[in-house]
């Protein structure tokens, strides 16, 4: 059965990537000031299942155990999941014959067995982009139970926390329909090096380098238009629909690490509201 948050997977593959610069190392920021009655947390995710990413999750855990709400770019509820999975299936009656020639479709055919170990004919109805995010959520060794973004929704949850949305799936939906084809063969072309930039993108993680995770991304052709409709309008949208949850409530905020840093992040916007937003270090 393909992954349930294929949504959320390639929006990570095209937003991780593309951040703009900060001077801070930090995946965990505390948010206060502002008159603030209590201290919000925001937390940079990677929307997969590598065990290598969440090593640290004992101090997450305890700062969403501090909140009263929790705040994901998707409330992963049922609803929104089995939502997201219709909408990443191709128009009735169209296949994934229609929209490659023979050629690119063995192409894609080849890799997708490679990387997935998934046969493209299973996958037949399923919208070119998926099948990268497809690649990218199973492209770790040892797996954690479930995604960065789904534990921590699950925690939320079982504490009891209101689940917030800052995004519904619709609105993901329409940029990620703004994707060629062309970006999915390009991908599926240089598979190889796909690998090792996954194994540069833990690295980053790890280190909470967010620089590093945005220098990855100045080759890519469509950097342009992903940075500008994938990230920065993302950034504004999500920052205003924050700013009245945390002056109601503490809250803990969960987005791709791709969201945070830049002039025109997350975190920026927030000290541009005045709000005073600080890295804290994570031990692992």
């Amino acid at each position: 059965m393909v992954k349930n948050n294929i949504l959320s997977g390639v929006f990570l593959t095209l937003t991780v990537l593309i951040s703009q610069q900060t001077n801070s190392q930090s995946l965990l920021w505390k948010i206060t000031g502002n008159t603030l009655s209590s201290p919000s947390y925001l937390y940079g995710t990677i929307h997969i299942k590598d065990k290598r990413v969440f090593e640290w999750q004992d101090p997450v855990y305890a700062r969403l155990g501090e909140c009263s709400a929790y705040a994901g770019e998707l409330d992963l509820n049922m609803d929104n999941i089995m939502k997201a999975a219709g909408y990443m299936l191709l128009p009735e009656g169209q296949t994934l014959h229609d929209r490659f020639t023979t050629e690119e479709y063995n192409l894609v055919k080849d890799a997708v067995k490679s990387c997935s170990g998934y046969e493209l004919a299973l996958l037949d109805k399923l919208k070119p982009i998926s099948l990268v995010a497809l690649c990218f959520s199973v492209n770790g060794t040892e797996e954690l139970e479930a995604t960065v973004d789904e534990l921590l929704y699950k925690k939320a949850v079982e504490g009891g926390k209101q689940i917030i949305g800052l995004e519904t799936v619709e609105e993901q939906v329409v940029l990620l329909d703004k994707i060629p084809d062309s970006y999915v063969l390009e991908y599926f072309r240089n598979l190889d090096e796909q690998e090792r930039e996954f194994n540069n993108l833990i690295r980053f993680y790890r280190n909470a380098d967010l620089d590093s995770l945005w220098l990855m991304m100045q080759d890519e052709e469509s950097g342009s238009m992903l940075n500008d409709e994938m990230i920065r309008a993302r950034n504004h949208r999500m920052t205003e629909r924050i700013m009245p949850l945390i002056r109601k409530q503490s809250t803990f905020i969960a987005v791709g690490s791709g969201h945070l840093p830049g002039n025109e992040g997350i975190i920026a916007l927030l000290r541009n509201e005045g709000y005073v937003v600080e890295p804290e270090r994570i031990v692992w």
